[in-house]
C-alpha cells in the first residue's frame, strides 16, 4: 500500500474485513519510515516498487486522498502500471453497489457509499464514506467523491475533480476536468474544467493539471 496517512486507515479497515487480501505493509517518503499503523509498518519508500514486485508482490493499492488534486495518485499509478502491478478495487462490505455499474481499477468505495445503476467509474476514483452517486452518471478517473456528497442522476464529472464533503451536484450537470467543488457547496449548473466553486464562488483552480 502507498502511502500512511489518514485516508490509508479506511482502506485498511475495508481490506481486513472483506479478508481478500493480505496487507504486506506500507511505502511512504523518507520522514515517514519507521512508522506504523496497527500491525503494519512502512517497509520502505516509493522507489523500492521494483524490489517488491520482483519478489513476488504483485497487488498495489495507492493510499493517498486527494492532497489538494489528483496528481499525485496519477503519477503513482502511472509507476505501478510501467513496473506491472495488478491494483484492485477495494469495496467496503457495507457499501451498496448496484450489479449495473462499470468499475476501472484502483477504486475505493467507502462505508455506507451508495451507487446506483448503470454509472461508469473511471480508474482510481474514491467514493468515500456515505457518498451517494446516483444513476447514469459518469465518475471521470482520478476523481474524489467526499464523504456525504451526494451526486445526483446523469451526472459528468470530469477527470481529477474533488467533490467535497456534504457538497451536492444537481442531476444532469456536466462538472469538468480539475474541478475543486467546496465542502457544503450545491452544484446547479455546468462547472467549467480547472474551476474551484465554494458557495456562490467560482475562481481559477490551479491546484494541479490534468
Amino acid at each position: 500500500m502507498l502511502g500512511l496517512g489518514g485516508h490509508a486507515h479506511s482502506v485498511v479497515d475495508s481490506i481486513e474485513q472483506d479478508r481478500k487480501y493480505n496487507i504486506v505493509g506500507f511505502l511512504d517518503t523518507e520522514k515517514m519510515q519507521g512508522k506504523r499503523y496497527k500491525d503494519y509498518r512502512v517497509l520502505d519508500t516509493d522507489d523500492a516498487l521494483q524490489k517488491y514486485f520482483d519478489n513476488g508482490i504483485k497487488n498495489a493499492f495507492i493510499t493517498i486522498g486527494f492532497m489538494g488534486h489528483g496528481m499525485v495518485r496519477n503519477q503513482l499509478y502511472q509507476r505501478l502500471k510501467d513496473i506491472g502491478y495488478n491494483i484492485p478495487n477495494i469495496f467496503d462490505k457495507t457499501a451498496v453497489i448496484s450489479e449495473n455499474v462499470e468499475f476501472e481499477d484502483g477504486i475505493f468505495v467507502g462505508k455506507k457509499a451508495v451507487i446506483n445503476a448503470n454509472v461508469k467509474i473511471g480508474k482510481m476514483c474514491i467514493i468515500n464514506t456515505g457518498a451517494i452517486v446516483e444513476h447514469d452518471c459518469k465518475i471521470k478517473s482520478f476523481s474524489h467523491i467526499a464523504v456525504g456528497s451526494v451526486v445526483c442522476g446523469g451526472v459528468i464529472l470530469g477527470t481529477q475533480t474533488l467533490i467535497g464533503a456534504n457538497a451536492t451536484i444537481i442531476q444532469n450537470i456536466e462538472v469538468g476536468n480539475n474541478v475543486v467543488i467546496g465542502a457544503g457547496t450545491t452544484i446547479r449548473k455546468s462547472v467549467e474544467d480547472n474551476c474551484m466553486v465554494v458557495g456562490r464562488k467560482i475562481m481559477r483552480y490551479t491546484g494541479g493539471g490534468v
